[in-house]
């Protein structure tokens, strides 16, 4: 994960600021940000078609928008994740039907060539297999919330601009979400 610096933060405004007239600049946000805003959405969705579509809303809404887009303390990514989340709530209510986080292809498995005599670390799979199960049993609210931290690696302030709340809330929100999560993992431990 890249980290956040003053300076990432500086060229970042400037690739978007380049991008408002420039569509190779859009191009580069958009191979910087597509894969991320690509899991996010297909973890919820479980379609990779639909979540493609999806994504190719999200960011043909970006380019269209983007004159109107402003730094001021939501970067680029917290907004396309607005976006993806609006987009998001508009399929849902299209289909008619709420969806919790889906979580298939959080964790990939290797399949591994035997030839080359690997061995399989059984233990990581069931403990993955075993944090899927945990994290389906969490309300979906929470779910989202410990998905943006930690499968989409988003700081506190990130996720608050996504959310709509404070930063403290976010706080608050991740501890009970963790709490709720072990609650329920230490069931299959």
């Amino acid at each position: 994960m890249e980290v956040n610096t003053p300076q990432n933060h500086q060229t970042e405004i400037e690739l978007v600021k380049r991008a408002k007239t420039d569509d190779e600049a859009f191009g580069i946000l958009y191979n910087q940000y597509f894969p991320k805003i690509y899991g996010f959405v297909a973890k919820r969705i479980g379609q990779r078609e639909t979540a493609e579509d999806i994504v190719s809303v999200v960011f043909t809404e970006a380019f269209v928008h983007l004159d109107g887009y402003e730094y001021k303390n939501c970067s680029f990514g917290a907004w396309l994740y607005k976006i993806a989340t609006n987009k998001l709530i508009d399929h849902y209510r299209k289909e008619g039907k709420r969806k919790s986080v889906s979580i298939d292809g959080e964790f990939e498995i290797e399949v591994i060539d035997e030839s080359a005599d690997q061995i399989v670390d059984t233990d990581r799979i069931l403990s993955a297999k075993t944090v899927k199960v945990a994290l389906s049993e969490v309300p979906a609210k929470y779910q989202k919330i410990l998905s943006l931290k930690f499968f989409s690696e988003l700081s506190n302030n990130e996720i608050a601009e996504v959310l709509g709340v404070s930063s403290n809330n976010v706080g608050v929100l991740l501890y009970r979400s963790l709490k709720k999560f072990k609650t329920h993992y230490e069931k299959y431990v």
